[in-house]
């Protein structure tokens, strides 16, 4: 059956690439032979489906296949020959001796039939008639199987190699038919267990559901693991996928992981440890049940692995259960597998209900006979499906993609549908040629591979399996060839080829392994993977080829062989030296199309990448490569490049490479995730790169080459443009040449001038800038940031007093945000759709309830001067130089602008308390904060204006909409009363942050409370004045809870009970004063707590807090005992800073995933305790010392991860080499380290982050460490860049993305006044999104203009334009206000026209 499975993965042949070959080689040929490949391409090459069907069971089969290798290579051979004459072409036009027209089909045409006969030009006319040659052969093969009156001949399926790894899990992918009696007989079993079936001291017994590949039997475990009686029966359920060879290690971390619910991954390398976690976990459940899928036995000589896997599984009562899926009955000794289930066949009626699920899924007959012809054509191939499960899906997907009736009686003409081989086979028949390249392409990935579907549109599209809409008679010529791309990876996926992972980040698919099996089998002799070091032997037509051997070297003889070689793609790092790899492995690989390289032993891209003529495809990202060298724009036919951030200069000819698509520089990551993707250095000349589809910024200079209208061919933009230094833009016309409008792809873009102070700019020049850069109407998004002319202002407003009053003009507002509008008294009524309020800096606005009025007294003496001044002290004192004293600093600075601002308002004068302050801001003392006449200045400060706020008239109310999600209230006045009422009516609300409101002394009631059932974060921050938190232990939903900084919080009530609620997940507390019961209550859903900078009790528990994973207590001075941290899940302790922490706190503790200490005093401590293991990962972080003694004892043979953060170490020490099982080190801002001891042989990776002296020292070939770290497999060697340390992420449902900033300044540029503005993440909305920001001041033109009205008209006349401000804090601006008065009633210069003809003239924009 295997020769037949050759034939099949021979479909490509009837492929539109194979006609474009044909078609684009007869414009090299003479009439005569043109016309003969008119004549096979008509009436041969459409018959090919047919005659490798009729040949499969003809005599001459295997002269069929050799016939097919042959036109195989002969394919290859004249598209490699076409491709190198195409790249003379384009080589011509980089050189300039020749204008190249942009169309495939006429670039051909540009060379007469004498250049063609030129000798340069023979080898391709030879290579060419040779194809035409084994095409006239197929003529005889098309006249035998005529004349035998051939028809379309059985279907067998493939012989199918049973190896396997596939990913499973415990979530039903579709709808379950006919196994309802089996998942109730085996559930009765599981909860109602005999106690006979268990044995000896094992409280658990096993059973088993058994059957073929494909039968169900995932399908009934998923079935059972999720049934409501299972879930309650057991207290711990876990499912794991072995798949083939079963990894004790890496299983045993699985099953700990599902036992916990953890969605992150487990890393103990120590076994041991983590079989004694995982035995700590179960042995506080009930009943666990544990499901172990598609188990494999291959003999005795695995018993003892198994015995180790389950060593710890141990519950406190007997009933607890093993269920096995597996092929086969026999199954490992120690399972003691005392029940199997044989999965019987479904019945009739059953499987016919599920193959109709799947072949009209999605299915809209309006023709009462079709529809039942179809059914009874359904019901007729049903029964020839042999009731495998599989069959059925993929067969009954696959016709539903094609309704009609002949389509389906086709399908009925099929012999072996019966085998899941067989209707897998006949399943990939009927999809495009095309769509079956690429599935067999997919083959090149380890089983149980994650497949994204961009990474593999990207290959396709290079290995040229993709057809472009230009090159075809297609409807649609808008598609790009990976708009394509994506829609055969969707064909699969309907075809149930791919699986979806749940869970995954973005959507990632992975294979079944019958049908991964399957793939291998179709691509055998094109696709190989290098996994095994003992091969010796790679098959001599291999074409596409993945690495997972750490060296290349010993395979240099195999690979050599490989000529017709299209594609390396490296999986895991290579030892081997660059050089050497380009020089001796790739020396005769000319023919490469794909070549994605990971090593970390060079820093230089050789020259000699300039032989790879053909290459489409290459990514560095996972290497050291920073240096990229002028050869690389030889290369061109290069479509994608991707390198890493360290590439900070591109070659100076890059814009040579017309024909490349993407660009990408990036951060690499080892975690799992989109790739973060970084704007590339500028390249001048970009415009010739007209096929590129993404370019994250661009920065408009006045030099020849970095003009706006680089921009203008540039059509295939698409996703997010940022264009900067628009201030060297000098004209309208200069803005219309970049023709905006025409790219239509892009999501999102982002204007930005780069200045806001200065003094001598030409408004009237911004207003025709703006005007001529024309957007295109399909945006989503738009930014427009630095713009100085007079548009939308809500930050540093200083003589904004309201906002527009009417509903009307404002409705459309779904997020506002006002900041440091020092002047605003007053808020309109919020409209019904907002989403967010984000309120800062207006300390004019005064909020206070009915019931509140009058009461300024019983809220004046809030704290005594002694009671404010020694809480400080004792916070100050947990660790000088902290963050605590600058956020103290920094609240003194809110205060003191606040108060100033208040200070007109008030009938006493409180000048002098505020020089008092200011006073202590400016100084470089922290000892001043706590001087007695600073606190009492702030203290008589804080009275006047409490009496300000109380002796209102009239209650001020914020009221909200209850549409409102997030809610950020900063440096205002708020009162308890106002608080309540704002937020009685917000069941929308999930994020509240309260930051700087000094009026608040109690959070609101129970009642108020318990109504946020949607509120799921709590931020508070720097509040003094807060005594209670309220009602807050009935917010019931609240997950998370972060309190900063304030210094009179009781975190128990009066009865000294906590007050957070029970649903807190995780905790985080900095700067405040802790009782010693402020953990004393259950908390069952516990999982992190982070306490910083605190005050507390000499001692306090933990080990109530059964979910707690993660402990971090920074600078806790008091703290000498810490009770609980053997608790079960308790994984990462965190102890910096400590040091009065005792022994006694280690005598009971168990195995933790990693542990961060401070001081060698600390580490002493642990290993004085008897039988004390250090973790697998061991963090020394703020660890002052200037060098490190690891003591020679058997405690740090665990030791897997070791890490230095944030330390003044200068020396390691030499016995480092010692630890025997260390596989990873990682430095962070160690700026004294320059020098490495030697390490372990063990070791396979090293990470290097902000240590200049030691980059420096690791470089390639010459640093002083590089022989201590060039074995090293792994190597990670980076320098955050302030530019960049925010990365902008393009993610299929978010298409706005990250900004980060401060930007680059162009030479002679003057460094502006302004701060770096807050990152924000916007939203996509229907309508136009725009974001006006970074020192946008409205009063650089009309300052004299009421800029309510100036605001209110603009709106007014723009309609329904959807508008988001987020402004930011703008620092130092001078002078750029007009001190001319206006005239009551004289107009301000208008721009709304400018406005709608940029917006609305174009297309009515929206």
């Amino acid at each position: 059956m295997a020769e037949v499975v050759v034939l099949a993965g021979s479909g490509w042949v009837v492929s539109p690439i194979m006609r474009k070959i044909i078609n684009d080689a007869k414009t090299y040929l003479g009439k005569d032979m043109a016309q003969e490949l008119d004549d096979l391409e008509t009436t041969v090459i459409p018959q090919f489906r047919f005659v490798i069907k009729a040949a499969e069971r003809s005599p001459r089969r295997m002269e069929l296949e050799r016939w097919l290798w042959k036109l195989k290579a002969a394919f290859y051979d004249a598209e490699d020959l076409l491709d190198m004459h195409e790249y003379k072409l384009l080589q011509r036009k980089a050189t300039g001796n020749i204008s190249m027209p942009s169309t495939s089909n006429s670039r051909l045409a540009l060379v007469s039939t004498a250049s063609n006969l030129l000798p340069a030009n023979r080898r391709l006319l030879r290579k060419l008639t040779e194809l035409k040659n084994i095409l006239v052969e197929a003529k005889n093969f098309h006249r035998e199987f005529l004349s035998a009156g051939t028809t379309a001949a059985a279907i067998t399926g493939p012989h199918v190699n049973s190896s396997s790894s596939t990913i499973t899990t415990s979530l039903p992918t579709s709808k379950v038919f006919g196994r309802d009696a089996d998942r109730d007989h085996i559930i009765s079993f599981l909860c109602n267990p005999d106690d006979t079936n268990t044995s000896g001291e094992r409280n658990y017994c096993t059973s088993a559901i058994v059957g073929h590949g494909g039968a169900g039997k995932t399908t009934l475990a998923q079935y059972i693991y999720n049934d409501e009686r299972v879930v309650n029966h057991f207290d711990v359920r876990m499912w794991i996928c072995i798949s083939r060879k079963l990894d004790v290690h890496r299983h045993t971390a699985e099953i700990m992981e599902s036992a916990t619910n953890n969605n992150r991954v487990v890393h103990f390398t120590n076994l041991n440890n983590l079989q004694c976690a995982l035995r700590g976990v179960l042995q506080e459940s009930q009943r666990f049940l544990l499901v172990l899928d598609d188990v494999w036995f291959y003999g005795f000589q695995d018993e003892e692995e198994w015995a180790k896997l389950l060593a710890p599984l141990v519950s406190q009562q007997r009933g607890s259960q093993v269920l096995v899926t597996s092929r086969s009955g026999r199954l490992p000794a120690p399972l003691c597998c005392k029940q199997v289930f044989p999965l019987q066949n479904m019945k009739d009626t059953e499987f016919l209900a599920l193959f109709k699920y799947h072949a009209f899924s999605g299915a809209g007959m309006r023709e009462q006979h079709r529809s039942e012809e179809l059914l009874d054509i359904a019901g007729r191939i049903a029964q020839k499906l042999g009731q495998s499960p599989l069959a059925a899906k993929v067969v009954g997907s696959q016709l539903s993609r094609n309704m009609t009736i002949t389509a389906w009686k086709d399908a009925l003409k099929s012999d072996n549908l019966g085998e899941t081989r067989g209707s897998l086979l006949w399943s990939y028949q009927n999809l495009d040629p095309n769509i079956q390249r690429c599935f067999m392409y997919c083959s090149l990935f380890p089983k149980g591979h994650v497949f994204v579907i961009n990474e593999l549109v990207h290959l396709w599209v290079a290995e040229g399996f993709v057809v472009d809409s230009s090159d075809v008679n297609s409807s649609d010529q808008s598609r790009t060839v990976e708009d394509i791309a994506r829609a055969y990876f969707r064909e699969m996926v309907s075809a149930c080829f791919f699986q979806p992972v749940p869970k995954s980040f973005d959507t990632s698919y992975s294979m079944h392994d019958i049908i991964h099996d399957f793939a291998e089998t179709l691509s055998r002799g094109d696709c190989f993977r290098l996994e095994d070091c003992m091969v010796t032997e790679i098959p001599h037509t291999v074409q596409h080829l993945s690495v997972y051997v750490d060296r290349m070297g010993q395979h240099k003889q195999s690979i050599c062989k490989l000529i017709h070689l299209r594609t390396v793609i490296f999986m895991e790092p290579v030892m081997d030296d660059a050089n050497k790899l380009f020089h001796e492995v790739f020396c005769n690989m000319k023919k490469l199309r794909v070549l994605l390289l990971c090593f970390y032993n060079s820093r230089k891209l050789p020259q000699s990448i300039d032989e790879f003529k053909h290459l489409r495809y290459l990514n560095i990202l996972k290497t050291s490569i920073s240096e990229l060298p002028g050869s690389l724009c030889t290369l061109y036919h290069l479509q994608f490049l991707r390198v890493h951030r360290d590439v900070n200069n591109l070659p100076a000819k890059i814009c040579n490479l017309s024909k490349l698509r993407h660009l990408e520089r990036c951060s690499p990551s080892l975690s799992f995730g989109p790739i973060a993707q970084l704007p590339v250095p500028q390249i001048p000349y970009i415009g010739k790169l007209t096929k590129l589809q993404h370019v994250l910024e661009f920065s408009v200079a006045k030099q020849i080459g970095y003009e706006l209208q680089q921009l203008r061919d540039m059509r295939e933009l698409r996703n997010i443009l940022q264009i900067n230094y628009l201030e060297n833009v000098r004209t309208k016309d200069e803005a219309l040449e970049a023709m905006l409008h025409n790219k239509s792809r892009l999501d999102r873009l982002e204007l930005s001038w780069s200045y806001i102070d200065d003094l001598h700019i030409n408004d009237n020049l911004h207003l025709e800038v703006l005007e001529g850069l024309k957007p295109p109407r399909e945006l989503n998004d738009l930014i427009v940031t630095g713009y100085r002319s007079p548009t939308l202002v809500l930050s540093n407003c200083t003589s904004l007093e309201c906002l527009p009053s009417s509903v009307q003009l404002i409705k459309h507002f779904r997020h506002i945000a006002l900041r440091n509008i020092l002047n605003l008294k007053t808020l309109p009524c919020f409209p019904g759709g907002l989403v967010s309020l984000n309120m800062m800096g207006c300390p004019l606005l005064r909020f206070i309830s009915r019931e509140e009025l009058g009461q300024d007294v019983q809220h004046t003496d809030l704290m005594k001067v002694g009671n404010l001044s020694s809480t400080l002290a004792r916070i100050l004192e947990a660790k000088r130089g902290s963050k605590i004293s600058k956020k103290v600093r920094d609240t003194l600075v809110f205060e003191h602008s606040s108060l100033k601002q208040l200070m007109a308002l008030m009938d006493d004068d409180i000048s002098a308390q505020l020089q008092t302050i200011k006073s202590a801001i400016e100084s470089e003392r922290e000892e001043v904060l706590l001087e007695e006449n600073i606190i009492k200045a702030w203290l008589y400060c804080q009275e006047k204006r409490t009496k300000l706020i109380y002796s209102r008239p009239t209650e001020n109310l914020l009221l909200l909409p209850s549409s409102i999600e997030n809610l950020s209230l900063s440096s205002c006045n708020l009162t308890d009363g106002a608080l309540a009422v704002c937020l009685q009516g917000l069941t929308s609300l999930k994020w509240l942050s309260i930051e700087r409101i000094m009026n608040l002394t109690s959070f609101p009631s129970p009642q108020v409370l318990q109504r946020l059932t949607m509120l799921k974060r709590l931020y508070i921050r720097s509040c003094w004045c807060l005594r209670s938190l309220g009602g807050l232990r009935e917010a019931t939903s609240l997950s998370e809870v972060k309190i900063d900084s304030c210094i009179s919080l009781e975190l128990v009530d009066e009865n000294g009970i906590a007050v957070m609620p029970s649903s807190i997940g995780k905790l985080s507390l900095f700067g405040c004063i802790l009782g010693a019961n402020f953990l004393s209550t259950d908390f069952p859903r516990l999982r992190s707590i982070s306490i910083t900078c605190c005050r507390s009790s000499s001692s306090f528990a933990i080990g109530h807090l059964r979910s707690l994973e993660s402990l971090s207590l920074n600078n806790m001075p008091d703290l000498c005992f810490l009770e609980g941290l053997s608790c079960p899940h308790l994984q990462d302790i965190h102890l910096i800073n400590v040091p009065n922490l005792t022994a006694e706190s280690f005598s009971r503790h168990h195995a933790w995933k990693s542990l961060a200490i401070s001081s060698s005093a600390m580490l002493s401590l642990m290993l004085s305790i008897k039988d004390f293991m250090l973790p697998e990962k061991l963090c020394f972080e703020q660890y002052d010392e200037p060098s490190i003694t690891f003591q020679s004892s058997a405690n740090f043979t665990s030791i897997k991860f070791l890490e230095f953060r944030d330390s003044k170490v200068m020396y390691l020490p030499s016995s480092l080499k010692n630890l025997s099982s260390l596989e990873r080190i990682k430095f962070v801002r160690i700026p004294n380290l320059s020098s490495l001891p030697d390490f372990p042989n063990s070791i396979q990776q090293i990470e290097i982050q902000d240590c200049e002296c030691l980059k420096r020292s690791c470089q390639a070939p010459n640093g002083e460490n590089w022989q201590k770290i060039e074995c090293i497999r792994w190597k990670l060697i980076e320098v955050s860049k302030p530019d960049e340390s925010i990365a902008w992420f393009i993610h299929r449902y978010d298409k706005v993305g990250i900004a980060a900033y401060p930007k680059k300044l162009q030479p002679g540029q003057p460094v502006g006044t302004s701060a770096p503005s807050p990152t924000h993440r916007g939203l996509a909305t229907p309508s136009l999104l725009c974001q006006v920001r970074d020192g946008v001041v409205a009063a650089t033109t009309s300052s004299g203009e009421d800029e309510a009205a100036m605001l209110e008209n603009w709106v007014a006349g723009n309609g329904e334009l959807l508008i988001s401000v987020q402004a930011s804090i703008i620092m130092g601006l001078q002078g750029a206000v007009s001190q001319t008065a206006l005239q009551p009633g004289q107009p301000s210069r208008d721009v709304r026209p400018t406005v709608e003809s940029w917006y609305f003239a174009n297309n009515k924009l929206h």
